[in-house]
């Protein structure tokens, strides 16, 4: 493990679905001897207690997105919710489809915008952090040192999604299915009227559809030490 960054830094980490930003952004929290702020996680907990309560209006999710606590768990790098570490309770189908619509709604994201700051600057008091989303580069803190927009080709990034659910032994899943899901999903984030996924102008964008997640972490990581050491940190 590489030398640990001073506290007080927050990362970036932007992209679209299933360019590997997760994977980078864990590995690159433990490089860093920091935390992991995975805000995705954070819009997909309103879509979970949406599909449980049955809620379907944008009032509605913003109210459950109101009454969320998030915490920090360590071993596992996981984001607690309301003291609960939620799993793969965040990673079904249904949570998956209705995170990306209730994240649209201005109610939800100005709540949890809010939370992603406070949560990600306290931490940084102490460690470095690594905020993974859509919009952290140009909307949740644009002002940081460290930004990164991880993408890679559709195809690429499909097959890496099937492989998972795969792995995670998914039934009824199809490549098709993921690359239709994945376009629709870059189009809706894309083009919504409240914190539209884009690149970040002063973001260092990393292809990874030739590069290992190693690779990705490693380049990542030097890049944030070598500008620390050119401004005398």
């Amino acid at each position: 493990m590489g030398k640990r960054v001073k506290a007080g830094y927050i990362v970036a980490i932007d992209g679209p679905a299933g360019a590997g930003k997760s994977t980078v952004s864990r590995l690159l929290a433990s490089e860093l001897q920091g935390r992991l702020l995975d805000t995705g996680a954070m819009y997909r907990s309103v879509a979970y207690f949406a599909v449980k309560m049955h809620v379907t209006t944008a009032s509605g999710f913003s109210q459950i997105a109101k009454k969320l606590e998030f915490d920090y768990e360590p071993k596992n790098q996981s984001l607690l919710v309301n003291g609960i570490e939620m799993g793969q309770r965040l990673r079904t189908q249904s949570v998956s489809s209705l995170a990306s619509k209730v994240s649209a709604f201005k109610g939800v994201r100005q709540t949890l915008t809010a939370r992603q700051r406070t949560l990600a600057k306290t931490w940084a008091k102490s460690c470095p952090v690594v905020v993974e989303g859509r919009d952290i580069g140009t909307v949740v803190f644009p002002e940081v040192e460290y930004k990164f927009y991880v993408t890679a080709d559709p195809k690429i990034r499909a097959e890496r999604r099937y492989q998972q659910l795969k792995k995670q032994g998914a039934k009824g899943v199809s490549l098709k299915a993921i690359l239709k899901s994945n376009i629709e999903r870059d189009k809706q984030d894309s083009n919504r009227k409240h914190a539209p996924l884009k690149c970040a102008q002063d973001a260092i964008v990393v292809d990874t559809s030739k590069m290992s997640v190693n690779q990705v972490v490693q380049f990542m990581s030097e890049h944030i030490r070598g500008r620390i050491s050119l401004i005398g940190d």
